[in-house]
């Protein structure tokens, strides 16, 4: 017989399995966990469908059935709920169940994971494996470490979303080979990669050509394609072998400029450039820009935005948030660029969770071109972190000043990530951090205060006079998790108020300050520190993420801290302290 609840014996088995997972994640007696593996094989080697076994009472005569397995089944079978199961599956935060997807991680190691780190997602994981943190754990290493973010890596594959560097890497690669086909007048990134959303679902290409066909048939045919999901003489759609999907649209090099500004612009955006050609007797649309029937010359997205009256506006701004109303008035900010950056700040070496020394990192941003470096290592709460205690302060502001000594060109600032504690006050006293050029205050634990804590909390680290940059101050991990509740505006008011910069923090998974929010920063009168957060030497590079986020919030190289000077940047620092 079928029961109405229609559930099966793959089912059954897949419940059981699953209870003992949740079991041995939760510490569980180890008995009790094999009693639910050797119930859920015995169910599954068994030929009789498990609503017969039900119904005629015989499920408890099975190998490893005892009652209250056997009471649980029945109950699953009979009604197609388990109360146990939603209670044990409810017990646990449900991102961990995403964590044994990688086939490194078996529960133990999930469980070390979450109880060692308090993760509780993928993307919380990876970042703690770009930040080292995987390699003091019992039972892990570098080499483990180095197991899971590939694992990672295989799972994200055909996640839904992407990180912008994820995607912006992938449609590089798919732009450089697609530009070098000899049909293929220009070939550029749209839509809102362009735009430099911080997440985003696909990618779009536009490319120009006279031969459509040919373009769209070497595209499908790419190494980087996975699988061609719709082909058309002037569109095509794939997956990549990334995983997200990618649609090149072809079209005729007259039609170019406005082709490339159409796929470009936000929704927003677009609707308002047509309905000012409208107004002034014009048909704007991904084919060009018309008077009547005759269509306007365009070489360049330029060109398009001065026949409508307007300034060039960058990608990053046409969002619909009033760059058109600016553009008109001649009022468009002159954007920071990454060549404007003097220095980094806000890195980490191998005396806390990085994983290269402090002459390292020194020498590969004094190659990158940069004048300076901010060290600013783990403060000694930081326990995950190797963070440092008093003692390692000092003994690492000798090494620094040692190494400035034998530096004609470059400067090694010292600095300290320092927690922010519940109460708000600093994980030093302050006698200790007067001794530092920089203080980046963060928040690493406890992110489920209240929105009024977390506020408060932040607040009364800005009004501190030793502190220079509140780092990451909304605590999001982009995918992974969401910023603590806080009043940003009031934190911002705060930091205008005492003169504390506020962080850009450029690692791909954080990108915090949100771009929204730079745009209110620099409202208020508050300097960004666009920093790369890098552990690592080739993290330096992550600062161009930044860029491109306070790009986006409207930001120029006067309204970013880290475009000044060493000596203008020491006065910045100078001026926190007195």
């Amino acid at each position: 017989m079928v029961t109405e609840a229609h559930i099966d014996k793959d089912q059954v088995v897949a419940v059981l399995e699953e209870m003992a997972v949740i079991l041995e994640l939760k510490g569980e007696n180890p008995f009790k966990v094999r009693a639910y593996v050797n119930a859920a094989r015995t169910l599954a080697a068994t030929a009789e469908p498990v609503e017969d076994l039900v119904a005629s009472g015989r499920l408890g005569e099975l190998k490893g059935f005892g009652k209250a397995i056997t009471d649980k089944v029945t109950t699953l079978v009979t009604t197609g709920r388990l109360p146990a199961y939603e209670e044990l599956r409810a017990s646990l935060p449900e991102g961990l169940f995403g964590l044994l997807e990688i086939p490194q991680l078996g529960p133990r190691k999930v469980r070390a994971i979450y109880d060692e780190l308090g993760i509780t997602t993928l993307r919380e994981l990876e970042y703690a494996c770009h930040e080292n943190r995987l390699v003091a754990l019992p039972g892990f290493g570098p080499k483990s470490q180095e197991k899971v973010l590939k694992g990672i890596a295989d799972r994200k594959r055909y996640a839904a979303h992407f990180l912008y560097a994820e995607a912006a890497r992938a449609a590089e690669a798919v732009v450089e080979a697609l530009g070098a086909h000899p049909a293929v007048v220009a070939c550029k990134v749209a839509g809102s990669l362009r735009r430099r959303r911080e997440i985003v679902k696909d990618i779009d290409l536009v490319a120009a050509s006279a031969k459509p066909e040919e373009v769209s048939a070497a595209f499908a045919d790419l190494p980087q394609v996975a699988e061609v999901i719709l082909s058309g003489p002037t569109k095509t759609s794939v997956r990549l072998e990334e995983g997200i999907a990618c649609d090149l649209r072809v079209v005729e090099p007259d039609a170019w400029p406005a082709a490339l500004q159409h796929f470009t612009g936000s929704k927003e955006h677009n609707t308002e450039l047509r309905g000012r050609a409208k107004r002034r007797g014009l048909t704007l649309n991904e084919y060009g820009l018309f008077k009547g029937k005759g269509a306007k010359a365009l070489k360049t997205e330029e060109d398009l935005y001065a026949a409508l009256g307007l300034e060039p506006i960058p990608p990053e701004l046409r969002e619909g948030w009033g760059e058109v109303e600016a553009a008109e008035r001649g009022e468009l900010p002159a954007l920071v660029e990454e060549g404007d950056l003097a220095g980094l700040l806000h890195v980490h070496t191998d005396c806390s969770d990085g994983l290269n020394t402090l002459e390292e990192m020194a020498e590969a941003a004094r190659r990158a071109g940069y004048g300076y470096l901010g060290i600013c290592d783990h403060s000694q709460s930081a326990g995950y972190a190797n963070g440092l205690s008093p003692k390692r302060v000092r003994e690492q502001q000798r090494a620094i000043d040692a190494l400035n000594k034998g530096l004609s060109d470059f400067r090694v600032f010292k600095g300290i990530e320092v927690d922010i504690l519940a109460d708000g006050s600093l994980d030093y006293d302050d006698e200790l951090l007067a001794t530092f050029d920089l203080v980046v205050a963060s928040i690493h634990s406890l992110f489920g205060l209240s929105k009024e804590a977390q506020t408060e909390r932040l607040i009364r680290a800005a009004s501190h006079p030793a502190v220079t940059i509140l780092g990451h101050p909304t605590g999001r991990l982009l995918l992974a998790r969401e910023g603590y509740a806080i009043d940003m505006e009031a934190v911002l008011e705060a930091a205008a108020a005492h003169g504390v910069a506020v962080e850009l923090n450029a690692h791909p998974q954080r990108l915090d300050l949100d771009w929204r929010l730079c745009r209110r920063a620099k409202e208020l009168g508050v300097t960004v520190a666009v920093n790369p957060d890098a552990h690592r030497t080739d993290g330096l590079a992550d600062v161009a993420y930044g860029v491109g986020i306070a790009r986006k919030g409207w930001l120029t190289a006067a309204d970013v801290l880290n475009t000044r000077d060493v000596e203008a940047l020491s006065e910045f620092f100078a001026s926190r302290k007195r």
